[in-house]
């Protein structure tokens, strides 16, 4: 969208806002959608019961081998010119097209991985998932496990910079670390509710979680709460890209922001269904969810 301006003087552009969405064919069936990236010109969407599609314009999907068998997977991400994958009974995959994928050995046993992170400063990638248990990586294929600092805390979700990791968890409990190896849990301000997602997004980072708690931090150790826009509604995911923000949750509830502060709610197409993961990109935003659901946003 541009704004015009007065004579000579050039158009101002606005950020595109993910308020309407559109409902997409899925081929996940009745299967729960679980996450969603978008790396290297292509959508990789995953699942429950081992599902993995791929597609090139978030309107037609293609069914690919998984190599997780009917095992649900819970996360993907691109990062550092890889594809990674992480699911239930600590299940790793990684593919170099997103198309074709390869089980990796784990060290999570049978604890689900459900996030992962890359920072080029340390040159490791991040693995977190259930009874906090957290991994790194310089290659992908060979993990080795870390004190986390959560205990046995679930921990949700991880992102990193080129010099900080921080990663979110259940109890409340955020940690931030500058290598990867040795972690310093945070003040959050979640108090012991679950923190589910947080992500980087301009000159901040946005934490979201339980009961439509949403907090906001310049360098990750002192957090502030604000009114979200989701009332009680959990805040599954999180999602940064050119300016402006979008949120998901539980009922089937999105929502759009310009500085990660102010929310307002938007219609997602979803009903009452969860939405569990969204991408925001310069110009679009897909989202995913429960019963299979896939909706698009487009400028």
């Amino acid at each position: 969208m541009l704004i015009s301006q007065h004579g000579i003087y050039n158009a101002v552009e606005i950020p595109f806002l993910a308020s309407s969405w559109v409902q997409q064919t899925s081929p996940f069936g009745s299967s729960n959608i679980n996450d969603v990236v978008y790396g290297n010109n292509l959508y990789v969407a995953v699942g429950n019961d081992g599902k993995l599609a791929t597609s090139i314009n978030a309107a037609t999907w293609t069914l690919r081998t998984s190599s997780f068998g009917i095992t649900n997977i819970q996360s993907v991400a691109y990062l550092n010119s890889t594809y990674l994958a992480g699911g239930s009974n600590g299940k790793i995959a990684t593919s170099a097209n997103g198309l074709t994928w390869t089980q990796k050995t784990s060290p999570f046993g049978t604890s689900a991985i459900v996030g992962f992170a890359y920072s080029s400063g340390a040159g490791l990638f991040v693995a977190v998932g259930a009874d906090g248990k957290l991994a790194t990586s310089t290659d992908t294929s060979s993990w080795t496990l870390r004190t986390s600092s959560f205990g046995t805390s679930y921990i949700y979700d991880v992102v990193a910079t080129n010099s900080l990791y921080v990663a979110v968890g259940s109890d409340g409990k955020l940690a931030t670390s500058s290598n990867a190896i040795t972690w310093t849990q945070q003040t959050s301000s979640f108090g012991l509710t679950t923190i589910y997602s947080v992500t980087r997004g301009g000159t901040v980072f946005v934490a979201t979680g339980q009961n439509g708690k949403l907090a906001v931090s310049e360098d990750a150790v002192s957090w502030i709460q604000h009114t979200s826009s989701f009332g009680s509604s959990d805040i599954f995911d999180v999602s940064y890209d050119s300016d402006s923000y979008v949120a998901c949750g539980s009922s089937g509830t999105i929502a759009t922001s310009f500085n990660g502060s102010a929310w307002v709610q938007r219609n997602s197409s979803f009903g009452t269904t969860n939405i569990n993961a969204v991408v925001k990109l310069a110009n679009s935003a897909l989202a995913v969810g429960g019963a299979g659901k896939i909706a698009l946003a487009t400028a």
